[in-house]
C-alpha cells in the first residue's frame, strides 16, 4: 500500500465541492430577494408613479395619460409585469438600479452617495460592540468572585432592553448640548460618527456578548482546560491559547448576522442623529413611494448580507474541520488491497482434511 499527501488537483477539487454550493447560495438569495421585492411593490394598489407624484406635487400632480406614460417610460415602469421583470432584472446585473421618481437621478448614484456613511458607523460600531464584549467577558473569566461575575453577565443585556433613539437623544443631550465634545448631527466633522456609532454598538454589542461568554465558558469546562490549569498556565494564557479559539465557531455565526444586521439597520440612528446614509435614504423612499429606490436598497442591502454569510461560511471550513471535506488530508493514492488469506496452520489443515473425508 503506498500512501501519500493529497495532491494540489484532489485538494482543489475538494475546495471546490466545498465552495460552490455557497456561492450558488449567494446567488440564489440574491434572486430571491430581487424577485420578492418586485412583485410586493408591483402588486401594491395604485399606480406607483402616480402615487409617487401624488405625495410629490399635491393637488398640481398631472394625470394626463399621454404625460403619465411618458414618465413611466423615464422610470423604467411602462409595458407589461413580465417586460418590467426582465428589463430591471437586466439592469441589476449590469448595476442600473433605476431612476429615482423623487430626485430623477440615478439610484445606483445615490446609493454610492450615501452608503460610505452608513458603511463608517456600522464598521465602528462592530469594532466597538465586539470589544466591549470581548472585554467583559474577559473580566467574567478572570474573576474568582462569582457576584461579581454574575454583576458583569448582567450588564451587557441592557443595551437590548434600551431603545436605540432613546440612547441616541440621550447622548446628545449629554455629549452635544451638555459638554459639546461631539457634534449633534451631520456628517462634516470626522467625530459626527462616534455618537451614532457608539448608540448602534450597545446592542449589537449586547447580542455578540451573550453568545460570546456563553461558548466562552462552555470551552472553560472542558478538559483540556483542566489540563491546562494542572499545567500551571495563568488564566490569561488559558484564556488566549484554548478558550477564545474554540468559543470562535459560535461567535462567528452570530458576528455575520450582525454584519448584516448593520448594513440595514442604521435608519433610526441615522434619523435621530440627522445623518445621510442608506437608512434614512430609505425611510424617506417608503414615505415617498419610490419604488426604484426601495428596489435598489433592498438589493444592495441583500448583496452585502449575503456576500458576509458566503464568508462565514468560509471561514467556517478553515476554523472547523469537521463543517469541511477533507483538504489537504493524507490519502491513499492506490486502492487497499483485499485483505489476503491467513496462512494455513496445521490445525486448520486437518480440519479441513476432515471436512473433505466426511
Amino acid at each position: 500500500m503506498e500512501s501519500a499527501g493529497a495532491s494540489p488537483a484532489s485538494r482543489a477539487r475538494s475546495a471546490l465541492a466545498y465552495v460552490a454550493p455557497k456561492v450558488l447560495q449567494f446567488v440564489f438569495v440574491i434572486w430571491a430577494t430581487y424577485t420578492l421585492t418586485f412583485l410586493l411593490i408591483h402588486f401594491l394598489p395604485g399606480d406607483p408613479v402616480l402615487a409617487a407624484l401624488s405625495l410629490k406635487g399635491g393637488d398640481a400632480t398631472t394625470t394626463d395619460p399621454a404625460a403619465l406614460h411618458k414618465l413611466r417610460v423615464q422610470y423604467g415602469l411602462d409595458g407589461s409585469l413580465v417586460e418590467q421583470y426582465v428589463r430591471h432584472l437586466g439592469g441589476v446585473l449590469t448595476g442600473d438600479l433605476g431612476v429615482s421618481i423623487s430626485t430623477g437621478q440615478q439610484v445606483s448614484t445615490m446609493i454610492a452617495r450615501v452608503l460610505p456613511h452608513s458603511a463608517s458607523i456600522a464598521a465602528l460600531a462592530l469594532v466597538i460592540g465586539i470589544a466591549l464584549a470581548v472585554v467583559v467577558t474577559y473580566l467574567a473569566f478572570l474573576t474568582r468572585s462569582t457576584w461579581l461575575r454574575q454583576t458583569l453577565l448582567q450588564i451587557p443585556p441592557l443595551g437590548v432592553a434600551i431603545p436605540a433613539f432613546l440612547t441616541g437623544l440621550v447622548f446628545i443631550g449629554i455629549f452635544s448640548f451638555g459638554l459639546g465634545w461631539f457634534p449633534s448631527s451631520g456628517t462634516r466633522s470626522p467625530l459626527s460618527v462616534w455618537l451614532p456609532s457608539i448608540t448602534l454598538a450597545l446592542p449589537v454589542g449586547a447580542i455578540f456578548f451573550q453568545v460570546f461568554s456563553a461558548a466562552v465558558f462552555e470551552a472553560a469546562g472542558g478538559a483540556y482546560v483542566f489540563t491546562a490549569v494542572a499545567k500551571g498556565l495563568s488564566p490569561r494564557a488559558i484564556f488566549t491559547r484554548h478558550v477564545l479559539r474554540n468559543s470562535l465557531l459560535a461567535s462567528i455565526t452570530i458576528l455575520g448576522l450582525q454584519i448584516g444586521y448593520l448594513a440595514g439597520g442604521t435608519a433610526v440612528v441615522e434619523t435621530v442623529f440627522s445623518r445621510d446614509g442608506i437608512g434614512r435614504m430609505t425611510v424617506n423612499a417608503v414615505l415617498s413611494r419610490d419604488v426604484n429606490v426601495i428596489t435598489g436598497v433592498v438589493i444592495v442591502v441583500a448583496v452585502v448580507y449575503s456576500l458576509v454569510n458566503l464568508v462565514v461560511d468560509i471561514l467556517y471550513g478553515l476554523i472547523d474541520p469537521r463543517t469541511r471535506p477533507a483538504l489537504g488530508r493524507a490519502k491513499a493514492l492506490s486502492p487497499t488491497p483485499a485483505p489476503s488469506d491467513p496462512p494455513s496452520t496445521p490445525a486448520s489443515a486437518d480440519a479441513t482434511a476432515e471436512r473433505t473425508e466426511a
